[in-house]
Parts: structure tokens; C-alpha cells; sequence
């Protein structure tokens, strides 16, 4: 037959608020309080919560013979002459309150009472705690039993701890928040930490009892847990924390709730219902000395069995040895067992209203059963929290900038509302200012991301992870500096965003990642598909050779003087112009007519207008936008008509005006004076009166820079006598205009539908660039 005196002994301890550790721990702090006659557990209760008295002074507090009668009366106005309490079962009123014990249990072995506070016993002013006093009597007898002054106890509000299980040896932050405002006009809050009664004044505490708090709110604070705050005992040691309206000798109790110290440190102290997940157990004592094979179970009982008991399965969870690692004198590893409730409907009724329910991680010197005259003992113990794993079901809004700032709210299930308790990532980096709303939503501020898309959402608590994929997406949107330059120049961008470490750059314009000017919203869909590639909007320039700062900083070199060409892949190329558009004009108009042969197209913006050797066009005149095949619009007005046969063309508008001296049909070679040509100009193209057909300059000056070789002879005809021609630029620079500059992960034709992890940044006020004549 097993024996059962050791359950007993702890159960009748927990439900006292008393533990063996208890004792110990006082004896330390404070050696008079460990033999106190009297406590009253917990040091204050809401409306209708559960009194324990324990009264050890020799007078025993007999239960009587029906323990659900009312015993117990509450007095809401306590006189101060003795006997406090009437000797006889009082009549109840408005100032006398019955109090009901059902399902309670007393003892008189130990001398205990518990009770549930009356609804007529109310808090204080601000939910403040209020005095109460609790007379006894006998059910038989109507005789009144223990002390004649009665038992008193506070009703307020229950201050919420965060934790509310520490590491023995204190130096820990607490975090202090109640339901109601228990601090107004609280300048200064006093607080000590005792093994017994709360002191009904702050008095003068012991060494090592008085505790620095920080008042943050009339409903917050927090309190740092001092040094004397210890557990050397196999069970964790309680201690009330009370609080004060100020720290003077005469200030008065307001609150308190109980904090406890324990010899172990859980990795996780709070797990899913479902068991599975590991614990690492740590300790600055050593716990397990002596102790080659430490045996380990899980109990939902208030408190451990004194011995090993591996045969009570409704509420002990007996850990496997497989599943138990001694480490060292101070850490051990276990498992949490499998279904601490057998499924979810029982884990709701366990939890009730509140989101965890209590078990207890108790440590054995060995797995000799309680049965056993030899049985393990106790070595060590700790409160565990058994709770439902929370669910994520949606994030709004589903996207934000990658550099982070933006605000996001987060629905789902079984949230914990305790501060702290709740940490989330989202693709992986986590969120901030986590602000619990229910128990079914918080809000958070989204970090600072590399740009992605569809990354998924982690919320973690103590019982577990909950995943939610392809929840948010974080749009890129660049900071440039400077954000405007001409068109003839190279210039220094640095370009401020988030991700750049990682990005795949690449100076290849069909691949990685790239910064891209662009007109409009750059767009890589092909609009052609099995033709010839084509995309929807590609770049007008390539800011490339990226150097890399930092993963929110890099520099890249814009070359404005180049221009890409209509398909976004290589440079633009100013091939040699020919006549044949037919240009007509009229007198004060910047409309150019052409015959469409061939016909104007977009990439024929910022192009110049050249007309060597007639005045009709001015000088710098480029292409400032293409209606038609047949029209565009000019920069400049015309001062007339164009005369027929005109040698007018599209060209770059990097040019230079020269004199050439003479040409021949029958020659490639141009005179000039000296220093017309330079070495420069070698590889342009030269248009001009009698050059109707632009030539490549194909080789060096020669004659200290008077002559220079054609690539064809020249097309329009002999000339003896000094002609105006124009020297045009091979590249064709990025015509002046409002551009954006946008960061493209994948530079490919197409990789907006073909990419999966496809990003490209957002169009905004500090990505604007502007090239500009100044």
C-alpha cells in the first residue's frame, strides 16, 4: 500500500501558503518571523477571493462537523476594545459578514482556516487595500474559536508581477502593474519583502527588506528585489511584497502581492500543454550534489511531494530517464512530458478564465518510489506555467517601408496580456513596442528590413511559436544625396536604404541588383514576349560600381553624360546621323515636322537638332519630346523655314562647332587650321556644309592638329574656301527632366513575374533626381 503522508504534508503547506523553504528562508531574513503564531495568505485579495489562515498559538480552530456551514464572519467596522469578536455565532449584518467555506477545506491538525472574503468586503479609495477582521466559530457549539481579536486581511487590488518567480539572491527588476489606480497621489512607494504578515505601517524594516521602487504611472512601477530575497530549500521560498503610501515609520499599507524566491533558474517557465519542448535548469547552488541520477516529474498538485512518486498519473507527469541530463552540481537538463492534459478541451477547463494554469518541476535525488521506505527526497523545485499555444490569424497592414517606423496590428488567439510576455519577428527581425490590446490582438512598430516580400510573421510566448506565412512585405524606398546634377558630368550618389549587404550587385544590366534611373516607375515586364525583349519601362541610367558602406548606406557613380538605350541593356550610341527626316519648320515654332523616314521615337529626347551651315535652327537645340512619328518638339523656336535639302539631323548634343579649311569628294582628309582637331576627336562623327552625310573620324590629327582622316570621302562635294561642320559625341547623355532612382534586386528581363523574391523600391519624395542645365 503506497504511503501518502509526504502529498499530504505538502499539499496541507501549499494550501497554507507555507513551505518548508518558507521557513528556511525566514530564518535567514528574519528569525523572529519564522515562529510567528499567525499568517494570513495572501497579503491582500480582490472582492470574493480566498483567505487561508494559519494560527499556531496552541489554540486549536475546530472545523466542526459540517464544514460548508457559515463559520466565519467578516467585520467591516472592527472596534479596538477586546475582545474584538463576539463570544458566540453573531446574527449577520451590514457591519457583520458571513463568509462561506464551500469547497474549502480546513484542518485542525494544522490549525488552518480558509474562507472566501465576502461580496460586501470592498476595496479602498483607488483600489487601495482595506482592513478587515475574521472572527471564527464553532458550527456545533456556536463557541467562538481562536484568536478572541480575530484574523485580519486587506481586499484591493491585487498588484500583477512581472516575473513573480525569481533567482534566489535578488538584484532582479520586478514589474509592478494593477487594474485600478493604487498609486494616485502615492509621491513615494514604500515597499519590503517579508516571510510573514505585511506590517500594517511601513515601520522601520530589517536590513535587506526594503526594496527601491520607481514609480512609471498611478497604476505602474517597478521594484528592484534585493539581495536578502533568497531560497536554499528544495521547495521555493514565498515572500510577501508590500507596499506603502511613502517610507515614513507612520505610512500605510496599500498593497501587495507575492513574490517568490526559488534556487532554480528555468530556461522556459511557461510551456504548451502538449508537453515535448526542454528545459534547461540552472542554479547558483549546487542542487545536485551527491546526486548521480536525478529524477524528475511534473505535478499540477499546489506543491511537490516531499518524496518521489511516480505512481499518482492524474497529477504527477513522471519524467523518462532518456529525457534527464545532469550536466553538472548546478544544471540540468530535462523534457517536458508529453499532454499534461489530454487535449484542448481539458487544458480550457484547467485554465478557466485566466491564460495558464499552475504545475510544479520537481528534482529527486534518485526515482525511488514514495512506496519505498528509502524514497528519493526532494531536492529541488520550481513553479511551471502550463498554457494553450497562441494562434496568428492576419497582420494589417500587410506592407510597409524596409526601413521600418510603421505601426502594424496583429490578430489571433490565446495572446497573453502580461507585460513582456509576448515577442514576435517579422521575416525574421524583431518587432518593437509590443503593446498588448486582448487577448486576441497587440500592436507593434515594424523594424528596419532588407527589402522582401510575403515574409512571414513569428509570435513567440512562454508556451510557444505560432507562424503566419507570406504575412507582410517590405517595400524599399531610397534617401539620395544629391538628388540633382547636370548632364554632363559623372556624379557621386549616396544612396540611403536598407538590405544593401546582402543585395547580389551586379554591373551586368540583364542581372542582380542594381540602382536605376528611371523615368516614371521602372517596369522589367516584357512587352514583346518571343520577339525581341523589350520591357515595359526600362532605365534611363545605371548609377553602377556600388561601393557598399553599410547595410543602409552605399555609394554609386551616375554617369549622366550616357544614356541607355530603348531597351534598357547597353549604352546608347550616337551612330552616324543621316538626312532623310524631311524637317520642316516654321518661323517662332518648336514644332519640327519630319516625313517619317525614318520616324521620331522616344529615344530621340534629348537629342540635338543639327543644322550645319544654316540659321533657321539655334544652336543647343535638342529634342524635348516626341509626339508622332512625324512631330517633336524643339527647345528652341525656329527663326524660319528649313530650305529644302537642308543637311539637318538628330545627333548627340555633346558637339563642337569647327571651320574646316577644305574638303574633296575624292579625298577622306580634312585642312584645318592648327589645333582644329583633336586627339579627342578621334572615333566621332563630323557634319557639315559640304559633309552632308556624317563621317567617322577615324584617325588622329596629323600636321600639329591641322588634318585629320574621314572614314569616307567627303559627301558633298569639293570646297576650297573655310566651311562651318560640327564634331558630334559618341554617347548620347540622359536627357534633362524629373527622374526617380529605384533599387532593383534582379535587373533580368521579366524578373517581376519570373522572381519570386522580386523587390523593387518605392517611389518617394526623397528618391526624386533631377538633371538639370545647372
Amino acid at each position: 500500500m503506497r504511503k501518502s503522508k509526504s502529498r499530504s504534508k505538502a499539499r496541507v503547506a501549499a494550501a497554507a501558503g507555507l513551505t518548508t523553504g518558507a521557513v528556511g528562508a525566514a530564518l535567514l531574513v528574519a528569525p523572529s518571523a519564522a515562529f510567528a503564531a499567525v499568517t494570513v495568505s495572501p497579503p491582500v485579495v480582490g472582492v470574493g477571493g480566498r483567505v487561508t489562515v494559519v494560527d499556531t498559538d496552541g489554540v486549536t480552530l475546530t472545523t466542526g462537523s459540517n464544514t460548508t456551514a457559515n463559520r466565519v464572519f467578516v467585520l467591516t467596522a472592527p472596534g479596538t476594545v477586546a475582545p474584538v469578536c463576539a463570544s458566540t455565532l453573531p446574527v449577520a449584518s451590514a457591519t457583520v459578514l458571513a463568509a462561506t467555506q464551500t469547497g474549502v477545506t480546513s484542518s485542525d491538525v494544522t490549525d488552518t482556516v480558509s474562507f472566501d472574503s465576502p461580496a460586501g468586503a470592498t476595496a479602498g479609495t483607488n483600489g487601495q487595500a482595506k482592513r478587515y477582521v475574521a472572527c471564527f466559530y464553532d458550527d456545533d457549539t456556536t463557541a467562538r474559536q481562536g484568536n478572541q481579536n480575530g484574523y485580519s486581511f486587506y481586499v484591493g487590488t491585487v498588484p500583477a508581477l512581472n516575473p513573480a518567480v525569481g533567482l534566489t539572491g535578488g538584484g532582479n527588476t520586478v514589474g509592478i502593474t494593477t487594474a485600478t489606480n493604487v498609486f494616485t497621489g502615492v509621491a513615494t512607494i514604500g515597499a519590503q519583502f517579508v516571510t510573514d504578515n505585511c506590517p500594517t505601517t511601513y515601520g522601520a524594516p530589517a536590513a535587506g527588506v526594503a526594496a527601491t521602487v520607481t514609480r512609471t504611472g498611478d497604476a505602474a512601477a517597478s521594484v528592484v528585489v534585493p539581495a536578502s530575497v533568497t531560497s536554499t530549500t528544495a521547495v521555493p521560498t514565498k515572500y510577501n511584497l508590500c507596499f506603502y503610501n511613502g517610507v515614513g515609520s507612520t505610512a500605510p499599507f496599500i498593497s501587495g502581492s507575492v513574490y517568490t524566491a526559488s534556487q532554480l533558474a528555468l530556461s522556459q517557465s511557461t510551456g504548451p500543454w502538449q508537453g515535448g519542448n526542454s528545459i534547461n535548469v540552472t542554479s547558483p547552488n549546487q542542487f545536485l550534489a551527491g546526486v548521480d541520477d536525478p529524477g524528475v516529474l511534473f505535478t499540477k498538485d499546489a506543491a511537490c511531494p516531499t518524496d518521489y512518486d511516480d505512481d499518482d498519473a492524474t497529477n504527477d507527469k513522471v519524467v523518462g530517464p532518456d529525457f534527464i541530463r545532469k550536466l553538472s552540481n548546478t544544471r540540468l537538463a530535462t523534457s517536458v512530458p508529453a499532454n499534461l492534459y489530454a487535449d484542448q478541451d481539458a487544458m480550457n477547463t484547467a485554465v478557466g478564465s485566466g491564460s495558464s494554469v499552475m504545475w510544479n518541476l520537481c528534482i529527486y535525488a534518485g526515482t525511488t518510489d514514495s512506496d519505498n521506505a528509502a524514497s528519493s527526497d526532494l531536492v529541488a523545485s520550481n513553479p511551471y506555467k502550463v498554457t494553450t499555444i497562441q494562434t496568428v490569424t492576419g497582420i494589417s497592414p500587410r506592407a510597409g517601408a524596409a526601413l521600418g517606423g510603421s505601426t502594424v496590428t496583429v490578430t489571433g488567439t490565446a495572446f497573453p496580456t502580461e507585460p513582456g510576455a509576448i515577442t514576435a519577428t517579422l521575416g525574421g527581425t524583431p518587432l518593437t513596442e509590443i503593446t498588448v490590446l486582448s487577448g486576441n490582438a497587440f500592436t507593434a512598430r515594424v523594424p528596419r528590413h532588407a527589402p522582401a516580400n510575403n515574409v512571414s510573421l513569428v509570435v513567440t510566448t512562454a508556451g510557444g511559436s505560432a507562424t503566419l506565412l507570406n504575412a507582410f512585405s517590405y517595400t524599399s524606398s531610397l534617401i539620395a544625396t544629391p538628388n540633382t546634377a547636370p548632364n554632363n558630368r559623372v556624379v557621386e550618389v549616396v544612396v540611403r536604404g536598407v538590405g544593401f549587404e546582402s543585395a547580389p550587385w551586379d554591373n551586368t544590366l540583364t542581372t542582380g541588383a542594381h540602382i536605376f534611373l528611371v523615368k516614371g516607375s521602372y517596369n522589367s515586364t516584357d512587352v514583346d514576349p518571343g520577339g525581341s525583349p523589350a520591357r515595359a519601362n526600362p532605365p534611363v541610367a545605371d548609377c553602377n560600381k556600388v561601393l557598399v558602406l553599410s547595410d543602409t548606406e552605399v555609394i554609386c557613380r551616375l554617369d549622366l553624360t550616357t544614356r541607355l538605350d530603348a531597351v534598357g541593356t547597353a549604352l546608347m550610341s550616337a551612330v552616324a546621323p543621316t538626312p532623310g527626316y524631311g524637317f520642316v519648320t516654321a518661323a517662332g515654332s518648336r514644332l519640327l515636322t519630319g516625313d517619317g523616314s525614318p520616324a521620331f521615337t522616344a529615344s530621340d529626347v534629348g537629342k540635338s537638332v543639327i543644322e550645319p551651315g544654316h540659321a533657321t535652327i539655334p544652336v543647343g537645340t535638342v529634342i524635348t519630346d516626341v509626339i508622332s512619328g512625324t512631330k517633336a518638339i524643339m527647345s528652341n523656336a525656329a527663326t524660319g523655314v528649313t530650305a529644302a535639302g537642308a543637311e539637318t539631323v538628330l545627333a548627340s548634343p555633346i558637339t563642337r562647332p569647327v571651320t574646316v579649311t577644305a574638303t574633296s569628294s575624292a579625298s577622306a582628309a580634312l585642312v584645318a587650321a592648327t589645333g582644329t582637331f583633336l586627339a579627342a576627336d578621334q572615333n566621332k562623327y563630323i557634319i557639315g556644309s559640304h559633309i552632308t552625310t556624317a563621317r567617322l573620324l577615324s584617325n588622329a590629327p596629323t600636321g600639329a592638329g591641322a588634318n585629320i582622316v574621314m572614314g569616307g570621302n567627303a559627301s558633298g562635294g569639293d570646297a576650297a574656301t573655310p566651311t562651318p561642320a560640327v564634331i558630334i559625341g559618341t554617347t548620347v547623355p540622359v536627357p534633362e527632366g524629373a527622374y526617380n532612382l529605384q533599387y532593383v534586386s534582379n535587373a533580368a528581363l521579366n524578373a517581376v513575374v519570373n522572381d519570386p523574391n522580386y523587390v523593387k523600391s518605392q517611389i518617394s519624395s526623397s528618391s526624386t533626381f533631377t538633371v538639370a542645365a545647372f
